[in-house]
């Protein structure tokens, strides 16, 4: 038996060897986070589970401003040359401001500290790739800065940007969230459920139409807001309406969409025909080919009236000549848009901007002149004429700055516009790293930042008038661009996504793609199949949220 001796009174126990070795363990690791602490920022580097070099910026942008708010983003992108594990962003924001919104991340925040911490699908951040935080802000007090943005902007311990060092707690640039699960409780308080912004002013009072109709009447004046139209009729109460759908129909298709049986499978009765592009000489055609009082085109028609069905007719594209590009002014426009408009008796038009015609400030001014003469020479002989601009946009800027100036122009001259259609396709790799299983989020990513951009167009909006403004078009299936492939649960996700918002419209190219390939399966975009496993309307049913059509 070994006898040990009490410790003397006020005496510490003598350090076994352990404890010396933890202790120098201690002493070491002091030692060393004094020096990393006096080195330059530059030096001080994180690594990845690989070993490597993970360097993480967030750059902020404005991307929409209105009269209570604002909306922004960080784009968090991974610089280095190993793999981030997790992320975490923090802001300020000016006194009498809250964040009501935000998306791609989980929020807490202490007074106007915000924490923004990774979702699942983007907690891992290969070099290169970027998550993409989009937030709305709302004044809460009048007298709060309108334009002011957040500050002490951190990144994982670091400053947003890059040599500022102001107000950046000493966390350290680590993976913070490494061992951490994913989707874990973060500690501090939680922010509520987001909130809609209260609009400062009732809204208008807004007339229920049928799903797809336009509201009636245009607004007037510079900077106009655009009418907005209630909810579809037929919605039980309390339950959430679905969103509104009008697919494209590609009339350039090898084989034509049979109407008939797609009108009485699936009971839409709201179709876009497309497109109408320069022949040459300021004279519309179909794609440049057809003339417009072909045979086949006018059966086309002649088949949708038959079928109690709305045609709108969608001038332009990305491949063709665009009418606004080669008509010498907005008077001769204006007759060349009023041809087609007459021929077939049309209330709807579909105006398709991308490439050159998107650029060139004396196409989109001579446009936008020749849609308002059209629209006031209509409404003079007892007619209407809804307008739709097609716009592509992008799930990391929304609309880019030339497609907000083409809107901005329009609004300038009192030309209404009563939906603003977003193309959520065609993004490429320069935009969206390995976008397979992402495409629905990406195309609600591209709604939300377009829903801030088109406030800032048109300030007087509220955030649901804004909304309904929206229209959301996707490539259904394979698309052109490598990897992009737009699923049946991307179809289910955005559907949800447009209940939830209240948009005004749902859209895809083209109907005729709804349905498998004979191998069930493409490598590139077929224009009459959709190149995904699925039954015949899946998409359309899926976008209408139902299980399956009959």
């Amino acid at each position: 038996m070994v006898l040990r001796r009490a410790n003397a009174p006020g005496r510490r126990p003598a350090p076994t060897s352990r404890a010396l070795a933890a202790l120098r363990g201690r002493v070491r690791w002091a030692v060393t986070a004094v020096v990393l602490a006096a080195l330059p920022a530059v030096f001080v580097v994180a690594f990845g589970d690989d070993g490597k070099h993970t360097k993480l910026t967030a750059e902020y942008v404005r991307t929409g401003t209105w009269q209570t708010g604002f909306s922004a983003q960080y784009v968090v992108r991974n610089t280095g040359d190993g793999t981030t594990h997790g992320w975490t962003l923090r802001f300020r924001l000016a006194p009498g401001s809250e964040v009501s919104t935000l998306w791609n991340g989980r929020m807490d925040h202490d007074g106007a500290r915000y924490t923004v911490r990774a979702r699942d699908w983007n907690h891992d951040l290969r070099p290169g790739e970027t998550a993409v935080i989009g937030f709305e802000v709302r004044h809460v007090d009048p007298a709060a800065p309108a334009q002011q943005q957040p500050v002490e902007c951190s990144i994982n311990g670091r400053s947003c940007v890059v040599g500022d060092t102001r107000g950046v707690a000493a966390e350290g640039n680590t993976d913070e969230m490494r061992a951490a699960p994913r989707d874990e409780a973060p500690a501090g308080p939680r922010t509520p459920a987001p909130r809609a912004a209260t609009p400062t002013t009732a809204p208008p009072t807004r007339t229920a139409t049928a799903p797809g109709a336009s509201p009636s009447g245009g607004a007037t004046g510079t900077g106009a807001a655009p009418t907005v139209a209630g909810p579809p009729q037929g919605a039980a109460a309390g339950t959430q309406p679905r969103t509104p759908v009008r697919p494209y129909i590609d009339l350039a298709a090898p084989a034509p969409l049979d109407l008939d049986k797609a009108i009485s499978s699936t009971g839409v009765g709201d179709w876009t025909l497309a497109s109408v592009v320069d022949a040459g000489g300021c004279e519309p055609s179909w794609g440049g080919g057809a003339r417009l009082d072909d045979p086949a085109i006018l059966q086309r028609f002649g088949e949708l009236r038959t079928l109690d069905a709305v045609a709108a007719v969608s001038f332009g594209g990305s491949a063709s000549s665009d009418l606004a590009a080669t008509c010498e002014s907005p008077e001769a426009l204006a007759v060349a848009y009023r041809k087609v408009v007459d021929l077939y008796d049309v209330e709807r038009i579909d105006i398709d901007v991308e490439g050159r015609s998107l650029g060139r400030p004396d196409i989109v001014e001579r446009r936008n002149e020749a849609l308002k003469l059209l629209r006031g020479q209509l409404e003079a002989a007892g007619g209407r004429l809804e307008l739709t601009y097609t716009l592509p946009a992008l799930p990391t800027t929304g609309l880019g700055a030339e497609a907000v100036a083409l809107l901005a122009d329009a609004a300038a001259r009192g030309l209404h516009v009563d939906t603003v259609n977003v193309l959520a396709m065609d993004y490429g790799q320069a935009n969206v790293k390995e976008p397979t299983g992402q495409m629905g989020r990406y195309a609600i990513d591209t709604a939300r930042l377009v829903h801030g951009q088109l406030r800032g167009v048109w300030p007087t909006l509220t955030s649901d008038q804004a909304w309904r403004l929206i229209s959301v078009t996707v490539t259904i299936g394979v698309d052109d661009a490598p990897g992009e492939v737009f699923t049946l649960d991307d179809a289910h996700l955005l559907a949800d996504f447009a209940a939830q918002q209240h948009l005004g419209r749902l859209s895809w190219w083209a109907a005729g793609r709804d349905r498998a390939c004979p191998d069930n399966a493409a490598t590139a975009a077929d224009p009459l199949c959709s190149g995904v496993p699925q039954a015949p309307y899946a998409f359309l049913g899926a976008f209408l949220g139902r299980v399956g059509v009959n």
